[in-house]
């Protein structure tokens, strides 16, 4: 049997995004959280990366997973894992986890990422041994509205690597803004400002 490459390529099956909830701008003047999740496999590594919202206000905190599986006897030990995003998002501090325990990540305007050490965590075919990458991150006032931004992941096993940079899910910054010192929480009516209003 021919060996398997040390350098993952592009997953074997497409990429499948699902959008768990709508955006609904005539609303109340809050965006309603619209989580969003895409699955991939490559060779017999399964992945399912999911946003807790989608289409989140300016100001909000987002929290972004990733969970490792395999889907076949050979167990994977992880090295490092790097969670991309786009540099509006900030990293909310001390929310990196594994599973429930809390890590020590390296923070960019680009990615956190966390080397782990020798045998800490084992991916393997079984319900108890698929662990979830959790960070959460706080949307800029500077993010660009209406837009999908790319997130994504990079990591290092013992049976390769694997980048997914582009691979989601995106988040699309609502166009309602931020409570201000006006007592607004971001409103439908800054939407329709330009439209004139009642006295």
């Amino acid at each position: 049997m021919a060996p398997r490459s040390t350098r993952r390529g592009a997953a074997v099956g497409t990429a499948t995004t699902v959008a768990l909830g709508v955006l609904s701008l005539l609303g109340a003047g809050t965006a309603g959280a619209a989580p969003a999740k895409v699955t991939w496999d490559d060779y017999y590594s399964h992945f399912t990366r999911t946003v807790s919202n989608s289409t989140p206000n300016a100001g909000e905190i987002i929290t972004v997973t990733t969970k490792f599986e395999r889907t076949n006897s050979t167990e994977e030990h992880l090295y490092n894992i790097k969670d991309l995003h786009p540099s509006c998002l900030t990293y909310v501090p001390g929310s990196a986890r594994m599973n429930d325990t809390p890590l020590d990540p390296e923070v960019t305007s680009g990615y956190v990422g966390v080397d782990f050490p020798p045998n800490t965590w084992i991916v393997k075919n079984q319900p108890a041994s698929a662990p979830v990458f959790s960070v959460a991150y706080k949307v800029g006032a500077d993010c660009s509205r209406g837009n999908n931004l790319t997130t994504g992941m990079r990591y290092n096993g013992s049976l390769g690597s694997g980048d997914y940079s582009t691979k989601g899910p995106s988040v699309s910054i609502s166009y309602l803004n931020p409570g201000g010192g006006d007592g607004s929480s971001g409103s439908v009516g800054s939407l329709l400002g330009g439209f004139g209003s009642s006295q």
